[in-house]
């Protein structure tokens, strides 16, 4: 069994590895990396005795958020020109709960392997919920998003430091596209849970962006019949072929990439011979988007 110091020095050999392929600008290496360093992270925290050793985890916590960033960075400059149009892609957690509800303890577990943040954090309280919540008493977004049809960009947390992240090009009268990945699934099977048709969007100082669907208009996927993949969809700017989130929450998208999903979520609630009335609403609004920018 590996003990305390190799696990360590592991970690370590990664957050070396990871800083030279960010150097290089590789991004699927990077992140393949970061993956690998924060689940070794999570057996080393539980390995962990006493303060010296708890500190040494958290400091290696916040190398990896810091080389995450770097390489969110890296692909928010090739997605520069998907910014105009207003609307997002959305990275969520696992909820077995149809995210309407803190998860399960067994999905708890799940998103603590794979080193969610906030889930690992101290600050987080979710086992002291119970299924009764709402926007102004829950511990996540995931907790609320299909009940409450909202969202928000969370803070980081550096150190001591809390900062708000901003969401700068999102817009009302857009929407929000909910995402996540089943247990056991690979990245390319991320799945489409949601899509918030955008009411409003709140970005006061000293504050995350906040997101507000509207409820009359906003679409909840019943993803355990409907199964539409994200990356049918959509594609990374400058490599059609990587399927890779990376770290970041959001990933922006274009008009006629919304049509489209909205298109193939209709084809498959006809299949399923569900009501496509609401998404049929959408598409044409959509098309009427897309006309008005030619």
């Amino acid at each position: 069994m590996i003990d305390y110091k190799e696990l360590r020095e592991n970690i370590d050999s990664l957050i070396d590895e990871i800083k030279s392929f960010i150097k290089q600008k590789s991004i699927l290496e990077s992140t393949k990396r970061i993956e690998k360093a924060n689940k070794l992270l999570t057996q080393l925290k539980e390995m962990s005795e006493g303060e010296i050793q708890n500190r040494i985890v958290l400091k290696r916590i916040y190398q990896l958020e810091s080389l995450a960033k770097n390489v969110d960075e890296i692909l928010s400059k090739r997605e520069l020109g998907k910014k105009e149009d207003g609307n997002i892609a959305l990275k969520c957690n696992w909820n077995d709960k149809h995210y309407k509800a803190p998860c399960s303890l067994q999905a708890y577990n799940y998103n603590l392997l794979q080193g969610r943040a906030w889930c690992s954090s101290p600050l987080c309280k979710c086992r002291e919920f119970t299924n009764e919540v709402s926007l102004q008493y829950h511990p996540c977004y995931e907790s609320i998003a299909l009940k409450e049809m909202y969202f928000g960009a969370g803070w980081d947390h550096t150190g001591e430091r809390q900062q708000p992240r901003h969401i700068h090009s999102v817009r009302h009268g857009r929407m929000a596209i909910l995402t996540t990945r089943p247990p056991g699934a690979d990245e390319k099977d991320r799945l489409i849970i949601g899509c918030l048709f955008i009411k409003s969007v709140i970005d006061d100082p000293g504050e995350e962006t906040k997101i507000f669907g509207d409820k009359t208009k906003s679409i909840e996927i019943d993803y355990d019949q409907v199964k539409v993949k994200f990356w049918d969809y959509y594609k990374n700017a400058g490599d059609d072929n990587l399927i890779l989130w990376a770290s970041g929450l959001f990933r922006y998208i274009t008009d006629e990439t919304v049509l489209n999903i909205l298109k193939g979520i209709g084809e498959q609630y006809k299949n399923a011979q569900k009501d496509v009335s609401k998404i049929i609403e959408l598409i044409k609004y959509y098309e009427e988007q897309i006309k008005r920018k030619k």
